[in-house]
């Protein structure tokens, strides 16, 4: 199951998701997902992002925390991303600090 907010939709404050989710609207708050979180190509997020596995296809000011996250081409990223696993494609820009892998102690 999964919930999908289309490009009409502009949210003040946080949203937290149960279950999957792909957004593709404007925010000004944090989105969290216990499950998958797709930012859509039309989507602008300013706020930070939480979430097992990430797809960032949109516009990100915020910082993000995932176990896998996948930038595509189109998207734009401002802020420090946190992943296990990162796979980033040509034409994807992220700008700001990126730490990849487990923590070791």
């Amino acid at each position: 199951m999964s919930s999908h907010l289309s490009n009409d939709i502009e949210i003040e404050g946080d949203l937290v998701c149960a279950s999957d989710l792909i957004f593709d609207g404007s925010i000004k708050g944090n989105i969290t997902s216990k499950g998958s979180l797709t930012i859509g190509q039309n989507a602008s997020v300013s706020g930070d992002l939480k979430a097992e596995k990430a797809t960032i296809e949109g516009k990100v000011v915020g910082n993000g925390k995932f176990t896998s996250c996948r930038l595509s081409p189109t998207s734009v990223i401002s802020g420090a991303v946190e992943t296990i696993s990162l796979q980033m494609e040509e034409g994807a820009s992220l700008e700001g600090q990126c730490k990849v892998g487990k923590a070791r102690a």
